[in-house]
């Protein structure tokens, strides 16, 4: 029997026991790792691959005007979501699905990355898919592992009227919206409200999404539900009644149709906006799912600016309509007794320089009553002579030109008042002369108003100086509660420094231009209804000029106040008055036998 000899020395017998030991201690430490201390992570991925969440999308609340008629409500559409991680494994997923969907492949990847949640989570790539594109996904689902679809509430617009300005839109939130709002539970890819009442109540209207979870095997296939996690209902949002009606909205569009304008009409009292309309506009339906770029791209563009909102950012000229501030200004100040008269020959002369009377041929004597029924310029060329410019500018400010009326929409503008700070400013000290002041006091030069603070001035003038604050938002459903919620509104503020003779020798003057043989708004004039206005013609530098109508109607204890402006539509007597009759003619028959300012000011 032979016998080797054992030539391990100690040194290396135990330098291999020590190795051996090292290397069982990574062993159990990489195991306590894995299964202690990442037992989250990698039962998460476990989890993933076994268990899918189907994200259920809330419906928003839906929109109605103040007579419970159906303005917005909710329909639904399907999407396609792709899983990042179960796509990742067969690049041929992407092909397929752009084949299928017909669109490019790099755009299918660029929206997943755009909406990307992670990994296991679904990211959407495509909206509003029809049946065709649907069977088709569904007959190749072996060959689409992670992709799937979902059934989503977008808008649906049943009135007929487009409404587009008051209800905005929604949109995609981006990375950037997500920053700001990611503490509000949005998620890439979610619809956002984007202007008008969409974004104003964007908090009441949006609802709480759901979440359902199911089982699916290696293939993506789903097997069954998931017994040990509950599914979350989504939360319908709560239900928003606007101020419009409807009634009223539809007939405006179409008194606006084929033109550039606007037409506002207010409860003077209160400030609830019966009737917003600015033209052109754009159907609402365009924006009732995700926008698809080609239509976004052609509304931006349009040359006539569909999306811009004329009545709370257009900034306008508002010709003679704006005379009655001088007019208020010079019987508070006693700055000429308004019994003087003056003589209109068809110009004023100023220097070397004639200012025109729209009325070439002159109106001949002219007192101030006369001169705004008659909408004489040269009557207010005399009387701004011997008025300040800060005088003028002040009565204009106590009707908050050049301020906000902080209606419940977003992207107001301010206009301008032009001082003599102001002038200063712009043309330099003596740059500017009183030929800058003729062109004000007709409501022309640097001054601006918006039309949205046109028909607060007509409700001012109206109300003896109340200042109400134009809004949309009437009252909300509350649907945890099941109880209604009225807007706490402002009551607004009021011009108190203003006498009430001067009230009402203004009001005498606005319903003469309405109702004498004389007045320059007689096309306004309504057969048993007490109309009271002012005409305006602004002139435009890129055509003709804007018709401006501005006033307001009474009825028992109703007041409506109106604003009408069309773009190119010459004098006001003319285009604007006439569309204002037709407006105050509807209200007549259709809006006083309802008795709309009770019923919007309730607040039990």
């Amino acid at each position: 029997m032979y016998y080797s000899q054992n030539n391990v020395t100690l040194e290396r017998r135990n330098l291999l026991i020590l190795i051996g030991l090292t290397l069982f201690v990574i062993l159990i430490a990489r195991l306590y790792q894995l299964q202690i201390v990442q037992y989250n992570r990698f039962a998460g991925i476990a989890e993933a691959n076994r268990i899918r969440v189907i994200s259920r999308e809330a419906p928003r609340g839906i929109i109605f005007d103040r007579n419970g008629n159906i303005i917005a409500d909710n329909k639904s559409q399907y999407n396609v979501n792709l899983i990042p991680f179960e796509a990742g494994q067969n690049e041929n997923v992407y092909s397929i699905l752009s084949e299928i969907l017909k669109i490019p492949e790099r755009e299918i990847r660029q929206r997943v990355r755009k909406n990307w949640r992670g990994q296991f989570l679904p990211a959407r790539v495509a909206g509003d898919i029809d049946f065709d594109t649907l069977t088709e996904l569904e007959e190749r689902r072996l060959e689409l592992p992670g992709v799937l679809f979902s059934l989503e509430p977008i808008r649906s617009f049943p009135s007929g009227a487009n409404l587009s300005q008051v209800l905005g839109y929604l949109r995609e939130v981006g990375k950037e919206e997500l920053r700001v709002i990611k503490d509000y539970g949005y998620r890439p890819g979610d619809l956002i409200g984007w202007k008008g009442v969409e974004h104003e109540y964007e908090s009441v209207l949006r609802g709480k999404q759901g979440y359902s979870f199911v089982q699916v095997n290696v293939f993506g296939q789903e097997v069954g539900e998931v017994r040990n996690k509950r599914s979350v209902e989504p939360k319908f949002g709560n239900d928003l009644y606007l101020t419009i009606d409807l009634g009223l909205q539809q007939y405006a569009e179409e008194l606006l149709n084929g033109k550039k304008g606007v037409i506002v009409a207010m409860d003077a009292l209160n400030g609830e906006i019966l009737s917003l309309i600015s033209k052109p506009d754009y159907s609402p339906n365009l924006f009732s799912g995700i926008v698809r770029s080609d239509v976004w791209n052609r509304l931006r563009d349009d040359p006539d600016k569909p999306l811009y909102n004329r009545v709370t950012q257009g900034t306008y000229s508002p010709g003679s309509t704006f005379k009655m501030v001088a007019a208020l200004a010079s019987l508070e100040e006693n700055i000429l007794d308004p019994k003087t008269r003056f003589r209109c020959r068809g110009s004023y002369k100023l220097g070397r320089r004639d200012f025109k009377c729209w009325k070439l041929g002159g109106h001949g004597r002219m007192n101030l009553y006369d001169a705004i029924v008659n909408s004489c310029n040269v009557y207010f060329y005399s009387l701004i002579r011997k008025m300040d410019i800060d005088i003028w500018a002040e009565y204009a400010r106590k009707f908050r030109f050049g301020e906000l009326t902080n209606i419940d929409m977003y992207g107001e503008s301010l206009g301008l008042v032009p001082d003599k700070a102001f002038m200063d400013e712009k043309y330099g000290v003596g740059g500017w002369t009183e030929g800058n002041k003729l062109n004000l006091v007709i409501g022309q030069g640097d001054l601006l108003v918006t039309p949205i603070q046109m028909v607060r001035f007509a409700g001012t003038l109206a109300t003896n100086g109340k200042l109400s604050v134009p809004h949309l938002g009437l009252k909300y459903f509350d649907r945890d509660n099941d109880r209604f919620h009225y807007f706490a509104q402002s009551t607004g503020d009021s011009i108190d420094d203003i006498s009430a003779s001067s009230w009402e020798f203004i009001r005498k003057a606005m319903y003469d231009v309405v109702n004498s043989r004389t007045g320059t708004g007689r096309a306004a004039k309504v057969r048993g209804l007490d109309v009271y206005g002012k005409t305006g013609t602004a002139q435009n530098p890129h055509g003709d000029s804007h018709s401006w109508f501005i006033g307001f109607a009474k009825k028992n204890e109703q007041v409506i106040a109106m604003a009408v402006l069309v773009e190119h539509g010459g004098s006001g007597g003319g285009e604007a008055s006439v569309i204002a009759s037709k407006m105050f003619r509807y209200y007549q028959k259709e809006l006083v036998p309802q008795q709309f300012t009770s019923r919007g000011a309730n607040r039990n």
